[in-house]
């Protein structure tokens, strides 16, 4: 009778065991759409949306770098993108996803396809227009959420200046591998000084910033960094691999390479109101 006991109780254990992982991965489903909103003048602005089958406390807008030109689009294995927009958001979106936290990748739209995002195009009107539509529908879906501009290289300049014209309808901004350097020789064609003359004390919601104390690139130096940051948070980050490409790519320092994981939990600890590291290494 005891052994025939035992059997019912180890199984019943084995049951709920089994029953408590099966319920933890069925919450932690992940589910993702391309939105495209219509915007001024019947232009298309397209997202990605990534979010865990559970209540979500935050999302993070995430700018990705150089001309953002993910060319978003559905295929059979989920969403494809173009590596002509990878950047540190993009490659590791999964780490900043989690059972509180969604993102939302913003594309180019529809009137700049071809070319993507200049420095000049990232602080233009139409973008900050475009920018709202996304925050909106993004506050119509998690009204109860929190809502992060999260930009790395070019990227920030989205989010800086999408920051300041947003003002108190977000609830902050974070700004990594930031360009706030003035563009070199090889970039004046552009005739842009890309983040070197932005007042950040202009964005209303609280701000972070985020860079690497070896990041080669030439137009997001950590001198420059340290140089703007002044009174706000700031998350200095060490270590990881050694540059693998020019610079100013994701294989390297710029794109937190080997200290991925470390950036993004400590990005998702500001943005969640807990203790976060001020020093990664």
């Amino acid at each position: 009778m005891k052994n025939i006991l035992r059997s019912v109780i180890a199984a019943l254990f084995v049951t709920l065991t089994l029953g408590a992982l099966l319920g933890t991965q069925a919450f932690a489903q992940k589910t993702e759409e391309i939105v495209r909103l219509k915007t001024r003048n019947n232009v298309e602005q397209p997202y990605w949306l990534i979010r865990q089958n559970a209540p979500v406390k935050v999302v993070a807008v995430l700018f990705t770098g150089g001309f953002g030109l993910l060319k978003l689009r559905a295929t059979d294995a989920g969403v494809a993108w173009s590596e002509t927009g990878t950047s540190y958001l993009v490659l590791n979106k999964d780490l900043f996803i989690d059972n509180e936290t969604a993102v939302a990748i913003v594309d180019v739209p529809s009137d700049e396809s071809s070319i993507g995002y200049t420095p000049k195009l990232r602080k233009s009107d139409a973008h900050m227009q475009d920018v709202v539509f996304i925050v909106k529908d993004l506050r119509a879906r998690f009204p109860q959420a929190k809502l992060f501009l999260v930009g790395t290289s070019q990227g920030a300049t989205s989010a800086a200046y999408a920051g300041k014209a947003l003002g108190k309808e977000i609830d902050g901004v974070v700004l990594t591998a930031s360009v706030f350097d003035w563009a070199p020789a090889a970039w004046r064609f552009l005739s842009d000084s890309n983040l070197s003359d932005f007042d950040l004390s202009k964005i209303a919601a609280p701000l972070l910033i985020v860079h690497h104390v070896d990041d080669k690139c030439v137009a997001t130096t950590y001198a420059g960094a340290v140089k703007v940051a002044g009174k706000f948070p700031f998350i200095a980050v060490h270590g990881g691999t050694p540059v693998q490409d020019n610079g100013c790519g994701p294989k390297g320092p710029h794109g937190f390479l080997g200290r991925e994981e470390a950036v993004a939990t400590e990005i998702k600890n500001w943005m969640h109101a807990r203790p976060y590291k001020t020093e990664i290494r």
